[in-house]
């Protein structure tokens, strides 16, 4: 059965959403599955040996286009994510962290290799007034940003 992980990483608000490493696994036992839109995703990985040895035809690709073959899912989980990180920092990102949810591989897989530690924020308990917020910070920063934006550079 194929399937794929997207590697995608926030440069701070911005997603990169570049790469995806696709796979098949011989054994899917190793893995548990959600099924979402009539596709099959891996919410958890509950044999890491079994999931590693099991996996085959492992495949990098960038916007579509294959940048590589792995013989081991774990390199191309780690290569995969290494090209999606320098792809934030070349941006001057303060904070990188790795995308979660449906099609990104499980936070115990990510944290196997991810190139650097990270930490994510906890669930918000009062969405709304987290969103808010978040508006709030946003109307503040793009006032700041866009006083000078707008100049005629002479």
């Amino acid at each position: 059965m194929e399937f794929f992980f997207f590697l995608d990483v926030y440069a701070d608000r911005q997603l990169i959403d570049y790469y995806i490493l696709t796979f098949k696994l011989r054994d899917i036992t190793s893995v548990g599955m959600h099924k979402w839109n009539s596709r099959n995703y891996i919410r958890e990985v509950k044999d890491w040996g079994r999931f590693v040895k099991t996996a085959y035809d492992i495949t990098l690709y960038e916007l579509g286009d294959e940048i590589e073959r792995f013989r081991s899912v774990e390199e191309g989980l780690r290569e995969g994510y290494k090209i999606a990180y320098k792809e934030a920092s070349r941006r001057g990102a303060k904070e990188i962290v790795p995308a979660i949810g449906p099609g990104n591989p499980p936070v115990e897989v990510i944290k196997r290799v991810f190139p650097e530690e990270f930490h994510l924020q906890e669930f918000p308990k009062d969405l709304n007034k987290f969103l808010e917020n978040i508006v709030k910070e946003t109307a503040k920063e793009m006032s700041k940003r866009g006083k000078d934006d707008d100049a005629i550079p002479f």
